[in-house]
């Protein structure tokens, strides 16, 4: 890590540049967006209850980011779920600790928001990334399902 302090924060409308190239460096064969889409879909995501896109930044710089998806819910006595998706971290910046600096502020977030569990899928089959969700506190202990629309 550089001397720069680590800021943990929300994401807010000035953030789209830095998001798009971690989004870019998260799945690269993702069509371009142009910029009228792009901040469409921030604005919604900006809006969505329960929804927060989370940042590590260093300096001025978006260096990691996960989005956190709070879910109500009617069962265990009413207590919301919590996803984390696009977990990405800045090629040049991982193996430094930001990314599960950003992946822990968004599980701290759910369980303060009294969520009974914080699940996430990963697609990657890489040793390393499972062992970075252990290193976060998650345990693989549950198999998932998914459906695209292609």
């Amino acid at each position: 890590m550089s001397s720069k302090p680590i800021v943990l924060r929300a994401a807010g409308a000035g953030d789209l540049a830095g998001l798009l190239e971690l989004y870019r460096a998260l799945n690269p064969s993702d069509p371009e967006m142009t910029a009228e889409e792009a901040s469409t879909a921030f604005s919604a995501m900006l809006t969505q209850p329960g929804l927060t896109v989370f940042l590590a930044t260093e300096g001025e710089e978006a260096v990691a980011t996960a989005t956190l998806q709070i879910v109500p819910n009617l069962t265990r006595a009413a207590r919301s779920y919590a996803l984390i998706e696009n977990v990405v971290t800045l090629e040049n910046r991982r193996g430094h600790g930001y990314g599960r600096a950003v992946v822990c502020h968004a599980v701290e977030a759910a369980f303060a928001a009294n969520c009974y569990k914080v699940m996430l899928l990963t697609g990657r089959q890489r040793p390393e990334v499972h062992a970075f969700y252990e290193s976060c506190g998650f345990v693989q202990n549950k198999t998932g399902f998914q459906k695209r629309q292609d």
